[in-house]
């Protein structure tokens, strides 16, 4: 195999060729885009807003390292399947695992780009057994695909075990080539009984005050049960066939390592996420709105888990928009908040009790919003939110479980709220 084929990976968008990454050395690379003066332009990030000059490892390390499983194991293990040394990033990764990431882009090997600009792609059918055996390896941090051999395969990034799944008329698929996934599977989070359900309720409940989020369902799959999550950087278009859309996590479109995606870790806050989306959004005070609605949920429901790349930027030629909310957790169905920091700090605080709405208030103007709308925001949900919530813990498909972690869910939010003396 040509040297110089196996240090090149084209980036493609939809059938075309936006521009290329070429390695030379272990960690040394550059981004250089395409002339597509001709033609609609989306950039891979915020950060390499292009449509001419290169860009440096610097700024494409992390956002390529952005793309891969938070899981050591499952990293591992991919790298002893590959034949991949521990040393040479995500470049040597995304050759094998960059045909199906999150967003529109995907990696692809030159041996491989004819195929997918060709439109060639496959679907292999997969029955009920199938998809729970897929959801065991994931679990197990093992490589997840049904075929021996297959050739760009999905990577998606974040430290739960998941998959990535196509949909249609006849049901679940494996897909590859220019083929993308429309679903991600999810099971539940190990000594977390009941997550998937928490999950769903997290996420319904916002969606039921008026947040923009990522559909869900609960499904089982022979003797497995998980959350499937439609997947928003999708969509069908008319003629039935799947297009895929482009975004990036919050880290991503700072350049910043994934592994400090927490502010405690040295990563982004509020205030930088805020200043970031009022700077790139193209409706910046819309979307500001919409990040401050966000943190306010994740207080409310105590949602320890919402950090920096939690949070998305849809990219569509020039204009970019703030992603709906996905991964939403409240962490009141196993404490009753007592203790509980949040993943961002609101007026210098992590710890959600010690948060108060005079602070929210003195906070506005760092999350670019203005403190009476923040106030209101704040009522108008905590108004809302206990009968969100009952409204989603009664969906046939979470109901039927009678689970206790959704009610410890629903008792527990009650107390909360209460104590927050809103």
């Amino acid at each position: 195999m040509n040297d110089a084929m196996d240090h090149l990976l084209h980036v493609v968008m939809n059938g075309r060729v936006i521009g290329d990454i070429q390695r030379s050395g272990k960690r040394k690379m550059r981004l250089r885009y395409e002339d597509l003066s001709a033609g609609r332009f989306t950039p891979l990030s915020v950060s390499m807003p292009g449509p001419s000059g290169r860009y440096r490892e610097a700024v494409l390390l992390p956002w390529l390292e952005g793309l891969l499983p938070d899981r050591p194991e499952m990293l591992r293990q991919w790298r002893r399947r590959f034949g991949v040394a521990d040393d040479t990033g995500p470049f040597s990764l995304l050759r094998h695992v960059g045909e199906d990431v999150a967003g529109a882009a995907q990696f692809v090997h030159p041996d491989r780009l004819q195929t997918v600009l060709g439109g060639h792609g496959d679907l292999d059918d997969l029955d009920g057994v199938e998809v729970a055996e897929m959801l065991r390896r994931a679990k197990a941090d093992l490589p997840v695909s049904v075929k021996e051999g297959a050739n760009g395969k999905f990577s998606l990034a974040g430290a739960q075990a998941k998959i990535a799944l196509h949909r249609s008329d006849r049901g679940w698929s494996d897909p590859s080539g220019t083929v993308p996934s429309t679903h991600i599977v999810k099971p539940p989070i190990p000594g977390m009984p009941d997550q998937d359900l928490v999950e769903a309720v997290t996420l319904r409940t916002a969606a039921g005050l008026g947040l923009r989020v990522a559909r869900c369902a609960i499904e089982e799959f022979d003797d497995e049960r998980g959350i499937v999550v439609t997947r928003y950087d999708r969509i069908q278009r008319p003629d039935g066939r799947w297009q895929r859309v482009h975004q990036e996590d919050v880290c991503q479109a700072l350049a910043v390592w994934p592994g400090r995606k927490y502010e405690s870790q040295g990563g982004p806050g509020a205030a930088t996420i805020a200043d970031l989306v009022y700077r790139a959004s193209s409706r910046p005070e819309q979307d500001a709105r919409r990040f401050a609605q966000a943190l306010v949920f994740n207080w409310l429901t105590c949602g320890t888990d919402g950090h920096a790349r939690n949070f998305s930027l849809m990219l569509s030629g020039e204009d970019v928009r703030l992603a709906p909310l996905y991964d939403l957790n409240s962490h009141l169905a196993y404490s009753d908040g007592s203790g509980n920091d949040l993943s961002m700090r609101v007026n210098g605080s992590f710890r959600a009790a010690d948060v108060s709405l005079d602070d929210w208030a003195r906070f506005a103007a760092r999350l670019r919003v203005d403190s009476d709308w923040l106030r209101d925001e704040i009522t108008r949900q905590s108004d809302g939110l206990l009968d969100a919530m009952a409204r989603s813990a009664k969906s046939d498909d979470v109901a039927r479980y009678d689970s206790a972690a959704v009610a410890r869910l629903l008792t527990n939010t009650e107390a909360w709220v209460e104590r927050l003396a809103l």
